[in-house]
């Protein structure tokens, strides 16, 4: 990737994925793609995010260069042939990107046209192409998701010279390897009481399961954030948030929290047994947000409780029903703090109209 060893980037320069698709007919899998991206903390380099006035090829060829991994979507078109060009910009694109890491993902059809066939059959010979196929946007998420936190965890593996992963070092640098939870936007209003009840219910009352429930968008997953950082201090060997919410098979949540811990599937065993071991004895703290959708891995998780010493935080619409889960249900905030949520986050002329 872009910035080899030794090389200091300013905090702004994130690594850069440069996405490639046709727009209209992927419009879906590109608002998911960049919500994986910025997941991931890594910046999306897309056309949407903002036009600049130079011609389309130069624009992207600029863009390219300065990009670190390359994504590719197809579906069923292959693009746009300009005037007086041979290739559509979907295949120039494809043809100028650097020597990157490239992850392409061609989504299912039965009418693709001739020259996208061509051109994928190019992609399927090279060697530096990783190739999924994937039938609609909700799929395609936990691929990307789970093969670009791979794909770091391969590049960090290399500079590190193969020094052990980061659940095999000392816990104060396997807790900056994890995927952390996000950084909050804006200032949590009306929810002191929660946090510390969820702080105390991990730490002083050494609870191992605490669930965060409640009806969507009441906060849950800002109550459970601001509680795991909070109580990190208890959980020396690190935190890891293990988002959820594009799963729906019960059946990945596991290989979810294996990307989260930074554990690659090398099928050598059950993935869960090797979670399981290699968090045994460690003081960890999984941050696992909207579990409702896959409360059927229940099972799952309980054999991660109860094969170490690891902690869950979860928020869920509904109960997890394990043996030991402590439940904290979140009630609608207080109407004067309602108020004064809605006037700080609303855009501010609607909320001085609203307030008045």
């Amino acid at each position: 990737m872009g910035g080899g060893a030794g090389v200091i980037r300013t905090p702004d320069q994130r690594l850069r994925v440069f996405v490639s698709s046709t727009l209209r007919e992927l419009a879906a899998e590109r608002r998911v793609i960049r919500a994986v991206i910025e997941r991931l903390a890594l910046a999306p380099v897309m056309f949407e995010l903002g036009a600049r006035p130079h011609p389309p090829r130069s624009l992207y060829r600029a863009y390219l260069e300065q990009s670190d991994i390359f994504i590719g979507v197809y579906w069923e078109s292959y693009g746009w042939v300009a005037p007086g060009e041979k290739v559509s910009g979907l295949e120039d694109e494809y043809n100028l990107a650097p020597n990157v890491p490239m992850l392409i993902y061609v989504k299912r059809s039965e009418q693709r046209q001739d020259r996208l066939d061509s051109l994928l059959d190019r992609i399927r010979s090279d060697d530096r192409a990783s190739y999924v196929a994937f039938d609609d946007a909700e799929e395609l998420g936990p691929l990307i998701t789970s093969d670009l936190a791979t794909l770091l965890a391969e590049r960090f593996d290399e500079g590190r010279r193969r020094r052990p992963g980061p659940l095999d070092v000392a816990p104060a640098v396997a807790s900056s390897e994890f995927l952390r939870p996000p950084a909050p936007l804006t200032r949590l209003l009306g929810r002191e009481t929660e946090v510390q009840r969820v702080v105390d219910l991990l730490t002083t009352e050494k609870h191992r399961l605490v669930t965060v429930t409640g009806p969507g968008g009441i906060g849950k997953s800002r109550v459970a954030i601001a509680a795991a950082r909070d109580a990190e201090p208890s959980f020396p060997d690190g935190i890891a948030f293990v988002d959820l919410a594009p799963i729906q098979d019960p059946d990945l949540v596991v290989s979810t929290i294996a990307t989260a811990l930074g554990i690659r599937d090398t099928g050598d065993e059950l993935l869960l047994a090797k979670v399981t071991r290699a968090l045994d004895r460690r003081r960890v703290l999984l941050v696992l947000d909207n579990v409702e959708q896959v409360v059927d891995a229940a099972a799952e998780l309980s054999a991660l409780l109860g094969g170490g010493s690891v902690s869950m935080l979860a928020t869920s619409r509904i109960p997890l029903r394990i043996d030991g889960e402590q439940s904290l249900p979140l009630t609608p905030l207080p109407s004067a703090v309602a108020v004064e949520l809605f006037v700080e986050r609303a855009p501010r002329g609607e909320a001085r109209v609203r307030a008045h």
